[in-house]
């Protein structure tokens, strides 16, 4: 007598895995019906999406990512391209972006350009290959053979971190130059007219060459604009302190044009025993995290990162599934006023 191996263990590696076709039995819909819940698709019914739902789970039923791919022609995959992630502004941005894709069965991929066109263009045109049906970047400005990739190969892109409706490409951001003006114009009504510029490369970053000239724009005739070129980091910041204070004698007010520059100025203002903002007014832009916590709190520029992120990511959304074209749209930032800007005591120059 043969004894028969009824074991669990035989009787799940004799099944074979069930498909699009036993989900459909299972749940008494069609196949096509089955498919539109897989795939998202517009005209099914939440009980429906339920019932299919619920045999999916019954049957085991994975989804094959390369397979659907290959059935729909889609892959749901946005790629974005940053300048780097060591500074939190971009984790905040592409945190809403990762989530309100996800949301909609969308997946997320990043790379980081340091800044450089070059490399920008080479990280895009990996994240292309690797399946990607937009594109999310970083200002304006970018490599020609990137622009022409994106023209020829149709590829939906937004440009983040900026608003110009008369670039090639469609933006969604800040006005750069707006804000930067509004910047100077805040510090010159406290009655601030020796003020520092602090800013980091403006080589290949037209956000930070757009608030400059919105700052030498909003400057009064009276004003007295000194601008310190420095590497965008703490650090950074640090080193701009002090070749402001080598010169002897300092402004009264500080603009930093990035938050991570603002706090390397506070740090070096500690080292020297000079009070913010009884002696030196500081102020930033981004609004990052520690801005409202630290001692005294920083008056910043908030931009409204995770918004755009939330933005960028349902257009393109919207764009892929057919339902509306990518457009240009500026996101209003606004001056938060905390402890480290009051008027001026004394102009020491």
């Amino acid at each position: 007598m043969t004894k028969t191996n009824t074991s669990p263990k035989s009787l799940n590696s004799g099944r074979q895995k069930a498909g699009v076709r036993e989900v459909a039995a299972a749940a008494g819909l069609s196949v096509a019906t089955v498919s539109r819940v897989i795939n998202k698709g517009s005209n099914v019914s939440e009980g429906t999406r339920l019932r299919v739902l619920d045999a999916m789970r019954d049957l085991g039923f994975t989804l094959n990512p390369m397979a659907r791919a290959l059935a729909t022609h889609r892959t749901r995959t946005i790629g974005a391209v940053i300048p780097t992630l060591e500074n939190s502004i971009f984790a905040r941005f592409l945190d809403a972006v990762e989530q309100t894709l996800a949301e909609e069965g969308y997946a997320l991929v990043i790379a980081t350009s340091g800044n450089e066109q070059a490399l920008e263009s080479s990280r895009a045109h990996a994240l292309l290959d690797m399946g990607a049906e937009g594109l999310i970047l970083s200002g304006a400005t970018h490599a020609p053979d990137l622009l022409e990739t994106i023209v020829r190969r149709k590829i939906p892109t937004l440009c983040t971190s900026i608003y110009d409706p008369s670039a090639s490409l469609p933006t969604l951001g800040y006005d750069n130059k707006q804000i930067g003006s509004d910047a100077i114009k805040y510090l010159q009504n406290l009655g601030h007219t020796h003020i520092a510029i602090v800013h980091g490369p403006v080589v290949n970053n037209d956000r930070t060459a757009l608030r400059t000239s919105g700052v030498k724009e909003g400057a009064s005739e009276h004003s007295k604009l000194r601008f310190f070129e420095t590497t965008l980091d703490v650090s950074g910041g640090t080193n701009a302190a002090k070749a402001i204070f080598a010169e002897g004698t300092h402004p009264t007010a500080v603009l930093c044009l990035s938050d991570v520059l603002a706090l390397g100025i506070m740090f070096e203002t500690d080292r020297q025993n000079i009070r913010v903002p009884d002696e030196l007014s500081v102020m930033g832009f981004d609004n990052l995290d520690w801005a409202s916590v630290c001692e005294p709190g920083l008056t910043t520029v908030r931009l409204p990162t995770a918004r755009m992120g939330r933005k960028s990511a349902g257009a393109l959304i919207r764009h892929l599934d057919g339902i509306a074209n990518l457009e240009s749209e500026c996101i209003p930032a606004e001056i938060i006023v905390r402890g480290t800007v009051g008027p001026p005591v004394n102009d020491t120059q």
